[in-house]
């Protein structure tokens, strides 16, 4: 079933919308790629789902409750000692050339990610648990694990995308991220690198077959355009940042979708990974300063209008161990100028805040209260490849914000993993012991075992400073009245099932 009508996912990363001028044509806004093309191998930040659960698709998928679904496997075994999974293919899935989805093609895909080479986000978390992936039959694959991996499943999900082997050696890997291939409910069209990638739906899909026919996703980076696109109608789902939200909330013809805590926000100190330069934030009576002087309530009331909290505990109120005790540092900056002077900074000292484009409305502020207590914070704003390659160059100074949880897992070990393990690729400042302890975490793999983890691995996090809780984000949604219902994933960021959005005829 098609529609006349324009949606617009706005998220912080992507926008989308989708033209009324155009029958079934959804338009979606991006921050940036994230990856090479189409080529989901080459997936580097928190994008995933946007290829992996669109063109391409999973062994396993998620219901909006978190509950695991069958994708691409119509059904899985856990071995009693986690050595190993097996997954039952479901026999009739076709790649969008017509070639039949088998299990060569499943080992192909996760082998593909785990190549250093390609810097897909998840490579380092699939080569510390997966230890060889077997073709067992045409429909059946083991993956052989060298830990438990009570993560594995939201990971196939969001970002195990399954692509054709005999497709993909035969055009090579330009080729087929000009022109890429999977088993999903859209169908690659066409796409300009950093610009927009369009695709198209299936007439008919074994998961769920969309009920619009094309989808488009734009690079947008202007929060002030995708605004005035909402509220021009030009959007019909559009993601929201703070500012939008009393704008948003003043049009009668936009309602508001909110996903609860989908990323918990850390500072981090760059410094910190030069132990033989000299810097402030080496000294806990700063960092702790710098804590104390940030207003979060105030930050998270009138920047973010409601869409983020003040948040004093790394893990997720989802993840086993999350203790609502735990509270945020309080705003004080007297004690933070004391603190300043104790550690020999009476005047303060000067430093940089780091961000990708699209931050800079909320490092002001903190800049702001950073002066207050004598630290001159200067902001520096990166285009979209200038920040991964900062990160990767490790040429960074000073501070920037880094997630804690990402897209919510109910393991605290596996949701913290992406935030603090000292072998993912985003990971600048490394924590020998809380790396440790969110590895031996994976363990665990009763509930009561996992919650003991989380409350471990927390006080860890929270005992020096080094990684401060600032908020917790609720994703905003702005939805026009061309949608009936979407329900995004609890906790999930981006929301995902974009195949199931109900629109108006």
């Amino acid at each position: 079933m098609a529609f006349s009508g324009s949606v617009f996912f706005d998220y912080g990363i992507p926008r989308f919308r989708v033209r009324r001028t155009e029958k079934g044509y959804c338009v979606c806004h991006l921050l940036q790629f994230y990856t090479t093309g189409g080529d989901p191998a080459t997936h580097f930040a928190g994008q995933g789902p946007f290829l992996a659960t669109t063109v391409f698709e999973g062994l396993v998928d998620y219901g909006v409750d978190l509950s695991l679904l069958p994708s691409a496997a119509k059904s899985w075994t856990i071995a009693p000692d986690w050595s190993y999974v097996d997954f039952d293919i479901k026999e009739g899935i076709k790649f969008h050339n017509g070639d039949p989805l088998t299990a060569e093609d499943v080992k192909f895909s996760l082998d593909l990610c785990m190549v250093k080479k390609y810097k897909h986000i998840l490579g380092a978390d699939y080569r510390r648990q997966i230890k060889e992936i077997q073709v067992t039959g045409t429909h059946t694959v083991r993956f052989y694990l060298k830990q438990p991996a009570p993560d594995l499943w939201k990971r196939l999900w969001w970002s195990g995308p399954i692509m054709p082997k005999k497709y993909r050696e035969k055009v090579g890997d330009k080729v087929f991220a000009d022109k890429p291939i999977g088993s999903g409910p859209f169908k690659w069209v066409d796409y300009k690198q950093d610009q927009f990638f369009k695709m198209e739906a299936l007439k008919k899909h074994h998961r769920k077959t969309p009920e619009f026919k094309t989808l488009k996703f734009v690079y947008v980076p202007e929060h002030s355009t995708r605004l005035a696109m909402a509220k021009a109608g030009e959007a019909d789902i559009a993601e929201l940042i703070g500012p939008h939200i009393p704008v948003i909330k003043a049009d009668p013809n936009i309602k508001i979708l909110q996903t609860k805590h989908t990323i918990g926000t850390s500072l981090a100190f760059f410094d910190l990974a030069h132990p033989d330069q000299p810097s402030p934030f080496k000294d806990i009576r700063v960092r702790k300063a710098v804590s104390l002087a940030i207003d979060r309530k105030g930050i998270c009331e009138r920047i973010f209008f409601g869409n983020r909290s003040p948040w004093g505990e790394p893990l997720a109120p989802y993840n086993l161990g999350y203790d609502p005790t735990v509270k945020p540092d309080p705003y004080n900056p007297e004690k933070a100028k004391a603190l300043l002077a104790e550690a020999g900074y009476p005047k303060g000292f000067e430093t940089s805040v780091n961000g990708a484009r699209g931050s800079k409305y909320f490092w002001e502020p903190i800049a702001a209260n950073l002066a207050d207590v004598g630290i001159t914070a200067k902001i520096k704003i990166y285009e979209g490849g200038a920040w991964f390659g900062a990160h990767k160059g490790k040429k960074l100074r000073g501070m920037k914000v880094r997630n804690s949880w990402y897209d919510v897992e109910i393991h605290p070990g596996a949701d913290l993993q992406n935030g603090y393990t000292s072998d993912n690729m985003w990971t600048y400042t490394k924590l020998p012991e809380v790396h440790k302890a969110i590895v031996d975490s994976m363990s665990a793999t009763s509930d009561k075992d996992a919650a003991a983890w989380g409350r471990k691995i927390s006080k860890l996090i929270r005992k020096d400073y080094k990684r401060p809780m600032l908020w917790s984000t609720h994703y905003s949604y702005g939805l026009n009245p061309t949608i009936v219902k979407w329900e995004p994933i609890k906790g999930s960021y981006p929301g995902g099932r974009y195949e199931y959005i109900k629109v108006k005829n």
